[in-house]
This record gives structure tokens, C-alpha cells and sequence, in this order.
């Protein structure tokens, strides 16, 4: 236990809410009722869900092996891989509530965890100095009106030779 407590704010948020939303996984995501009778469905029913689910293992083993130092065969970027499993993760635990009928209260304490393994993976990007990819600016190659393609006889700023 102290060694969670040593652990910077954003991993800790990562692992302990992580862990909640997959105990949470198993619990009623949907449930109908109809003359007494009543039948549930977990957040593992639908492609939404499921992806949901693997992803918050993936996150959550992802950084319990960077918390042990443990060396991987390949390099990622920790604080951009982090934060990227954890978008897909809120986003398509939300987008499960949305979509399926029948929400039950186990899918709205899901959100909640899942936002808050969200803020804790924007912590520990933060934190790591990695940067999001900046878009190019890449307009799709031809030449546009404000900036004429150039020609043997000037240069590439258009100034003649």
C-alpha cells in the first residue's frame, strides 16, 4: 500500500479507478423488467463494451508494467499511449450508454470511472513531456490559388531566377 501512495497522482487514479471499472464491467450495464421478470446485460454485451473492456485491461496492465519498470519489447510513448487508451475507453463507455437501451445504474458508475481513469491518464501525460502529433498541414499535394506550383524559371518562393 505505500508503494501506491508513492505513486504520482495520475497513476494512482489510473489503477484504482481502473481496476473499480472492471470489477464495474461485470455488474448490470442494462436491465428490463416486465411483469416481475427481469433480465441484465453486463458492459462485455456489444462491440462497444467489449472494446471498452479490453481496452481498460490493456490500460491498466500497461501501466501497472511501467510502475514495475518492467522492459518492454518495443517502444511507446507512455504518456501518449496512456492517454489514448483512456480516450477510448470514456468515449466508448459513453457512447455504449448512449446507444444501447435500458441503461442501468452500473453503466452510469462506469462513466464516472471511466472519466476519472480519463483525468488521471491526462495527469500522467502531463506529467511525461510527451507532446500530441501536430497535423502537417498537408492540403492534398496540388498546387493551390495562394500558393502558385513552381516553375523551372523561379525559385520555390516564386521569385524569378
Amino acid at each position: 500500500m505505500e508503494q501506491f501512495r508513492r505513486l504520482p497522482l495520475g497513476r494512482q487514479l489510473i489503477l484504482g479507478a481502473g481496476i473499480l471499472l472492471l470489477i464495474d464491467t461485470f455488474l448490470p450495464w442494462q436491465k428490463i423488467s416486465v411483469l416481475g421478470f427481469s433480465h441484465s446485460w453486463t458492459a462485455w454485451h456489444g462491440f462497444w463494451g467489449t472494446v471498452m473492456c479490453l481496452a481498460t485491461i490493456v490500460l491498466v496492465a500497461w501501466v501497472a508494467l511501467r510502475v514495475l519498470d518492467v522492459k518492454l519489447p518495443f517502444e511507446a510513448p507512455d504518456g501518449l499511449t496512456t492517454l489514448g487508451l483512456a480516450a477510448v475507453i470514456l468515449v466508448f463507455a459513453v457512447i455504449k450508454n448512449l446507444v444501447d437501451d435500458y441503461s442501468a445504474w452500473g453503466s452510469y458508475v462506469g462513466i464516472v470511472l471511466a472519466a476519472i481513469v480519463a483525468y488521471g491518464a491526462w495527469l500522467t501525460f502531463a506529467a511525461s513531456g510527451d507532446k500530441l502529433p501536430q497535423h502537417s498541414g498537408y492540403t492534398g499535394g496540388g498546387a493551390t490559388a495562394a500558393s502558385p506550383a513552381p516553375t523551372d524559371e523561379s525559385t520555390p518562393d516564386g521569385e524569378p531566377v
